[in-house]
């Protein structure tokens, strides 16, 4: 079955954070691009079917805020397995255990997993900057290599 994944590296955030790296906020200028980055979306009517976040505050924040400013119609699911010390079949697996098949699902979470994620599908790894937003079409589902890239937006962007 044919699905799109768009994959969402987490927007700027602060070096630093009391309780450590997972409890970094986006910094002013992250949350205004990802606000920026919502606002573009929600102009082409952009609805995902689902969701979904690494649990760090960073990724979660991004996911809050894009889905707030866009006005998408489901909830923000976190997803361990977008951690960054993930691997891309580990995300996979929790798509399938998830139970996505199918339709349009966004991801959020960091480097270099987002890239090695792009790589698994289309066979070619991408860089993200924070606050870029990949969308890559899956005709077979998600086969290894059988992903196309037809979207690419980061920051400057919108």
């Amino acid at each position: 079955m044919a699905i799109v994944i768009e994959l969402l590296r987490h927007g700027l955030a602060l070096p630093a954070a009391p309780g450590g790296d997972g409890e970094r906020p986006l910094s002013p200028a992250g949350e205004r691009a990802i606000t920026r980055l919502a606002e573009r979306l929600a102009r082409t009517g952009w609805q995902p079917d689902r969701v979904f976040s690494s649990p760090l505050r960073r990724a979660l924040d991004t996911a809050r805020i894009l889905s707030r400013a866009a006005r998408v119609q489901v909830r923000v699911e976190m997803l361990h397995e977008l951690g960054p010390e993930a691997q891309p079949g580990d995300v996979i697996e929790a798509l399938a255990r998830q139970g996505v098949s199918g339709g349009q699902v966004l991801l959020v979470g960091h480097m270099p997993l987002l890239g090695r994620l792009a790589a698994r599908l289309t066979h070619h790894e991408k860089a993200f900057a924070p606050g870029t937003l990949v969308r890559i079409q899956c005709p077979d589902g998600l086969e290894r290599g059988t992903g196309e890239e037809v979207c690419t937006l980061d920051p400057g962007d919108v």
